[in-house]
């Protein structure tokens, strides 16, 4: 399983401490497309900033986000609809960057 098919796989379960797992201990994860529902560009930096902003996400939303339609677009790219609260946003993740572990070092999430 591609670095971004256990990214979208972590999301759907809502399992917080496997998704920051993914990520290197600076790892950075940029999305922008929560301003598409009314929030926040959600800026992280670093492993434990991930696993405790989704553990309150998923916490407050309920469970994990609704993600469907997805589709790789190759390695470092994958197209999806999430839900935020009653906002469906179409968006597309771009894995930017590993380290040498296979971690992720950077990741853009973008409304399309």
């Amino acid at each position: 399983m591609t670095i971004l098919e256990q990214y979208i796989d972590c999301m759907q379960k809502g399992d917080e401490t496997a998704l920051a797992d993914l990520f290197n201990e600076y790892g950075v994860l940029h999305d922008s497309s929560v301003y598409k529902a009314g929030m926040d560009t959600i800026h992280l930096e670093g492993r434990m900033a991930v696993e405790m902003m989704f553990h309150h996400k998923f916490g407050f939303n309920g469970g994990p986000f609704p993600i469907h339609s997805v589709k790789y677009v190759d390695d470092n790219t994958v197209w999806y609809f999430i839900t935020y609260h009653e906002h469906v946003v179409p968006v597309t993740a771009f894995l930017s960057e590993v380290d040498e572990k296979g971690k992720i070092k950077r990741l853009n999430i973008y409304p399309l």
